[in-house]
């Protein structure tokens, strides 16, 4: 017998044992699976919803808190860490974390709701912002608790040009 003959029994040999020894190793495995399974088993269909549950559609709402804030030109300016809430529970201002690198250095800052832009970027996974860096970076820190927050707003908008004089 020549001796690439007796490598091709040899790996014919270890190919029929490997396969032997997958087929032991599969076969409680797939006889569990075709046993039909107990009563106790079957799932159960869902639960009645009940009436003080409101659908919240994907495409109305998202997620705020870890989005990215954006500013007017795309750079980052931080992540929403917080939302600042009236006594009616409406929305005041988003705390970003704002400056630094991995969270060493960064400064938390009230935003203004009314400056923060909610259009297609926050669906995108971030939120627009109309000021830049400059513009937060003056504001003060916000710190939780008495006395209040102050919150960086958009700079007011010129007066209107009267034509006429």
């Amino acid at each position: 017998m020549s001796a690439s003959a007796a490598a091709s029994r040899r790996l014919a040999a270890a190919a029929l044992v490997l396969a032997l020894l997958g087929g032991a190793a599969v076969a409680p495995h797939c006889a569990a699976q075709a046993e039909p399974a107990a009563k106790d088993d079957q799932p159960k269909p869902n639960p009645k919803v009940p009436e003080n549950v409101e659908p919240l559609p994907s495409t109305e709402v998202t997620a705020l808190l870890g989005k990215k804030v954006k500013g007017p030109n795309g750079e980052d300016l931080g992540l929403v860490v917080d939302v600042l809430v009236d006594a009616d529970g409406q929305p005041r201002a988003a705390v970003i974390d704002f400056g630094g690198f991995l969270g060493v250095g960064s400064r938390k800052i009230a935003i203004a709701w009314k400056a923060l832009d909610f259009g297609p970027l926050g669906r995108a996974g971030t939120v627009g912002l109309g000021l830049d860096r400059a513009q937060i970076a003056a504001a003060p820190e916000y710190k939780p608790g008495p006395p209040g927050a102050a919150a960086v707003t958009a700079p007011p908008a010129p007066p209107p040009v009267d034509e006429h004089k």
